[in-house]
């Protein structure tokens, strides 16, 4: 099974239903839309990443950058970058071990004495770790297709982190158990496009890439599973090319007497690359890097409106190129973060949150004074949100929930459930409000998300007056106690919303028309 010359994968598309890989990048360098519809949502960055640092590597080395050019174009220009590999780097399965099969590395010893067995199905193979039965079921495709072979092999050898000794993850996050996360500006969420305006940000990027991180001008490694790999030795991160597609792991895949694969595995006494000490910062377009210089880690929390205010406004973490808006981008579009969290020996969940960004923000965004303007308004809501839940809603919990008393114990957890629903209600609304708060006064814009702070508040109080078990004896006193305390936080700390809106006079009559 080649990958490049099959029909592999199940595509919706109007004429055809399943494609190989050079024809899917065919289609997206001709701008034509596709759906693979075998492609689960984790996965998603895995292979727009894939496919964007190979047609990069294609256009860099050949010296030819059209990216609209036929499947066999693309086939010889894939085999050709394969190297020594040639087909066999880009078939499923390849008995001789010398030579590398897809995404496996060659396997130097010449057999798989220390290869185990046991990953049957991909989804065992798949960087999704699953403790419960009953969260993400295991080994449930019970027929699988080449595809989903592919699909899974990508994600590990891309995206997976430190799982236990012997399995190292990829250089490309900070730590074993970090993350790959994905954030940039997209024109819109189309595969083609989102395709051909992040190949041409690789490319920009390269000359800096070489210059400050010192990978290999020319000649660098590219497909690193095309390189042998022993499992005891590493390879320099600055013997690569700047647009390198890694692995992390030796496997190889088995063909099955009744048809099928079984992928085998071998531990490893150390990482394919030497690249701890880079802290992920490999310049990666799409990765956040800290001030510190580490790569962004998300976690269970995803990208909330705090998190993305750090990513688009504030100065703690570097902006990287995908994010970054150019001339030729179009007037309006959207951000878009993926990952898949990590944890020690867990999966903190599939987060994922895409950003609309109208036309006029898009022109703001681009002028760092209204850039900063933004930035500065964005910071002050995200505190103006954390004090509506800390000072103002939570103490009227606890008056509440605690029967009304002079003096509160704020660590009472029984508050989460409404504090948090405080929070998601802020979530679904901040960015939307941030964007029609940009043509107003800062006083005026203050003034209608301190109102809105309140109103979100208000209702959470209201649910837990209704629902809360608060013993009959001492409820009255409770509740009014509550709405005491709220209403009193609630003018100290988001006082706008008692506010006056500011007077506008009236057009004068020589503006009022006709």
């Amino acid at each position: 099974m080649n990958v490049l010359g099959d029909p592999v994968f199940s595509a919706r598309q109007v004429d055809s239903t399943s494609m190989s890989l050079s024809t899917v990048l065919s289609h997206l360098g001709a701008r034509r839309e596709i759906e693979l519809t075998a492609l689960r949502p984790h996965q998603q960055h895995a292979w727009h990443a894939f496919l964007v640092q190979l047609a990069a590597l294609v256009a860099q080395r050949g010296g030819d950058r059209r990216l609209d050019r036929s499947p066999e174009e693309w086939r010889r220009a894939l085999v050709d970058l394969a190297g020594d590999g040639g087909e066999a780097a880009w078939c499923l399965s390849v008995g001789d071990l010398s030579k590398p099969a897809f995404l496996q590395p060659p396997v130097p010893e010449g057999d798989l004495g220390r290869f185990r067995g046991g990953a049957a199905s991909p989804d065992a193979l798949d960087v999704v770790i699953t403790t419960r039965n009953h969260d993400v079921k295991r080994d449930r495709m019970m027929h699988p297709r080449a595809e989903h072979w592919v699909f899974a092999l990508l994600t590990l050898q891309t995206m997976e982190g430190f799982l236990g000794r012997g399995n190292y993850g990829i250089a490309r996050m900070n730590s074993g158990f970090g993350s790959r996360p994905a954030v940039g500006f997209a024109p819109g969420l189309g595969w083609a496009e989102r395709f051909h305006r992040d190949v041409e940000v690789w490319l920009r990027l390269r000359p800096t890439l070489v210059e400050e991180l010192g990978y290999a001008e020319e000649g660098g490694h590219a497909l690193l599973w095309t390189l042998p790999w022993d499992g005891r030795t590493s390879r320099s991160l600055q013997s690569c090319d700047p647009f390198f597609v890694e692995v992390c792991r030796r496997v190889r895949l088995v063909p099955l007497d009744g048809g099928g694969w079984e992928a085998r595995l071998a531990s490893s006494e150390t990482q394919f690359l030497d690249a701890k000490e880079w802290q992920g910062d490999t310049g990666d377009a799409w990765t956040p890097i800290s001030a510190e210089g580490k790569a962004l880690t998300v976690g269970g929390d995803g990208f909330s409106y705090r998190k993305m205010t750090d990513l688009l406004f504030t100065g703690e973490y570097r902006r990287r190129p995908a994010l970054e808006l150019g001339s030729a981008d179009p007037a309006s579009g959207v951000v878009v973060a993926q990952v898949l969290a990590r944890g020690q020996g867990k999966t903190d969940g599939f987060h994922e949150r895409v950003i609309p960004v109208p036309g006029k923000i898009r022109a703001r965004m681009g002028v760092p004074q209204d850039r900063d303007a933004l930035a500065a308004l964005a910071r002050a809501r995200v505190e103006r949100s954390a004090a509506a839940q800390r000072r103002v809603l939570r103490p009227a919990l606890c008056s509440l929930l605690q029967g009304g008393p002079e003096a509160l114990d704020l660590t009472d957890r029984r508050t989460d459930r409404w504090v948090e629903r405080l929070d998601a209600a802020i979530d679904s609304v901040f960015f939307d409000d941030l964007w029609s708060a940009a043509d107003l006064t800062s006083d005026e814009a203050n003034r209608r998300w301190d109102l809105r702070l309140v109103e979100l508040a208000q209702r959470e109080l209201e649910d837990a007056i209704g629902s809360a078990p608060v013993p009959l004896a001492t409820r009255p006193r409770a509740v009014a106690r509550a709405e005491m305390r709220f209403d009193g936080a609630a003018r100290k700390h988001l006082g706008g919303a008692f506010q006056a809106p500011a007077f506008q006079a009236p057009p004068s009559s020589e503006e009022v028309p006709a």
